[in-house]
Parts: structure tokens; sequence; C-alpha cells
């Protein structure tokens, strides 16, 4: 329970609330660094990340959804994602995947951001 408290204190340290552009929402994005920080403090808690939200910021600073800003039209739709356990998997091991998955998909934004020289957030969903 201790690892999950310093996650979320972290996050609200670090993070950035996405209220501004979902009224209501609690969700809060973080930085690319800050974001696989975040899952070396989740890892130790054992809770399955089961997906993530890429953002970007606009000119003026204001969030918008990667695949809103970057590109055409939902070309990088694809960039958010989702983790669901599948059958006969521990949760053990969904825990694990999940990550990997992560991490994987931190990284693939990370990636494109810095190809289209824009900025890139991540808002995990645990």
């Amino acid at each position: 329970m201790k690892q999950i408290s310093i996650y979320l204190n972290f996050i609200k340290e670090k993070g950035r609330s996405l209220s501004e552009i979902n009224p209501g929402s609690d969700e809060i994005a973080l930085t690319v660094d800050d974001a696989l920080y975040a899952l070396d403090l989740l890892d130790a808690s054992h809770i399955a990340v089961l997906g993530g939200d890429i953002l970007s910021e606009k000119e003026n600073g204001e969030f918008i959804y990667a695949y809103q800003f970057w590109g055409n039209g939902y070309e990088y739709h694809c960039l958010n994602w989702s983790c669901s356990r599948v059958d006969n998997e521990s949760q053990e091991d969904y825990v694990k995947r999940s990550y990997i998955i992560a991490k994987e998909n931190i990284k693939t934004a990370s990636d494109t951001a810095k190809r289209l020289g824009k900025k890139c957030y991540i808002v995990i969903v645990i």
C-alpha cells in the first residue's frame, strides 16, 4: 500500500491534470521520463496497467490528444493502448505483461513525438 501512495503523490507533484481539456477528469499526464519512473513505482505495488493515453501540447501550451494533433486525423490513434487479462493468465503474469506493454508503447510514442518535433505526455490508466 505504501508504494501506491508514493506513486499517487509522485503523479500529483509531477503531473498535469487533464481537467483543463476534460472538465472533471482526475487523470494526470506525465512527461515520458516521469511516466517511466511512475511505472517503476507502480511495479512494486503489483497493480496492472490497464492502458494509457498519449497527449501533446499545442503552441499555446494547451493539452491535446496526440491523435488529434499529430499528422492527419486519426493516424496516431494507435499510440493509445490498453491491456486486458487473457484467458488462463495468472494475475502475476498479467501484471508483468501490462508493464512490458506500457513501456513499449511509451517508447513508441516518445520516438514518434521526437520524429515529429512534438512534446509527448502520458496518462497511465490503472
